[in-house]
């Protein structure tokens, strides 16, 4: 059964999401680059990248947060049991 809000699940739908937009931006970087091999077109391609970038570092921290919050969740639980 999957639950909605389970930190496994939420991880493996921000992975999911990362994985999509990775693909995408690099997608539309080849076809800028190729179209119009110039600077502008380098330039938006490095600021696609930094912005994958910065999104996945972003996705990361989240996902950190929400596994070690789950840990602190179940360790209290077994405390109070």
């Amino acid at each position: 059964m999957l639950f909605p809000f389970s930190p496994f699940t939420a991880a493996k739908v921000a992975g999911l999401q990362a994985t999509v937009v990775l693909l995408l931006m690099l997608l539309m970087k080849s076809n800028l680059l190729r179209v119009k091999m110039s600077l502008l077109g380098s330039l938006v391609g490095l600021v696609l990248l930094t912005g994958f970038l910065a999104t996945t570092g972003l996705l990361t921290a989240v996902t950190a947060g929400s596994i070690a919050y789950a840990l602190r969740q179940k360790k209290s639980r077994a405390q109070t049991v």
